[in-house]
């Protein structure tokens, strides 16, 4: 077939994860209802007038629909290489599905409708896949030793997150998964938290990580009986890696995490 995809499966995994129904909440009906100025957000999607919108305001619009999930990401491992797929190929999948006219179902409430997606929104969510982002040979060498079968999709799919581009990063993530090996304790849940400790607190070798990962418990202990009384931070520290004044569940979950790692370099929190 003359114009078919280089990567056929690669292209029926994206293509499928745009078509997939999304789901509208009110923060993200409001936008499209006044950035639009019409009456309703599914009626709106579904008019002419979402081709009137310049491409900047219709990729803020639909931006929190068509943002790439870690199980996007993931999903896509089945036909990636570790070494990724190159910009050429990035490009050629952009313009295959844009040719394609793709649309998803659009609910809000008991309202569901359709969606042309426009090719800005297509180019976007392939974009902020990462598929161009290799995973380095020496990490893609451990993992295949340590990762099960199950986890070897999200585990291979963090390993191509940015944090770890960086040489120093990798070198850290490089003698994390050696010391799983050897302990056999691999899990995807602590890479992920690995991943995302790693991006916030940037230690630039083990010896820092292990400090940083005791500090952080130490944080949590120290500050736990802490309540922040001021609502500005409260809400800011909602969204950051580590906020003291975390629930306990999440709390417990990442001293955890910290308590497992720790203990694959022998050590245990303080």
């Amino acid at each position: 077939m003359k114009n078919a995809p280089a990567n056929q499966e690669l292209y029926d995994i994206v293509r499928g994860l745009l078509i997939s129904m999304r789901v509208l909440t009110a923060k993200t009906a409001t936008a499209i209802i006044n950035g639009m100025e019409v009456d309703e957000a599914i009626a709106g999607l579904g008019s002419d007038k979402i081709m009137e919108l310049e491409e900047y305001e219709l990729e803020l619009l639909l931006s929190p629909l068509f943002t790439p999930t870690d199980d996007d990401r993931a999903a896509c491992e089945s036909a990636l290489p570790p070494e990724g797929i190159d910009t050429d190929a990035v490009c050629h999948l952009q313009k295959q599905l844009c040719r394609a006219n793709l649309s998803c179902q659009v609910m809000y409430g008991v309202d569901v409708g359709s969606l042309m997606i426009p090719n800005i929104v297509v180019e976007r969510f392939v974009r902020l896949l990462g598929l161009s982002s290799p995973v380095e040979k020496g990490v893609a060498e451990l993992l295949e030793s340590v990762v099960a079968v199950d986890d070897r999709h999200r585990a291979f799919s963090l390993a191509r997150r940015p944090v770890w581009r960086n040489s120093q990063n990798s070198r850290v993530l490089a003698v994390c998964l050696e010391k799983m090996a050897q302990k056999k304790s691999f899990s995807a849940e602590k890479m992920d938290f690995l991943t995302s400790f790693v991006r916030t607190y940037r230690p630039k070798e083990p010896e820092s990580l292990v400090d940083r990962l005791n500090n952080m418990v130490e944080a949590y202990n120290r500050d736990k009986d802490h309540p922040v009384y001021n609502r500005n931070l409260a809400k800011k520290q909602e969204n950051s890696l580590m906020p003291l004044s975390c629930n306990k569940e999440v709390r417990a979950a990442r001293i955890s995490m910290a308590d497992a790692l720790l203990a694959d370099f022998a050590m245990a929190s303080s």
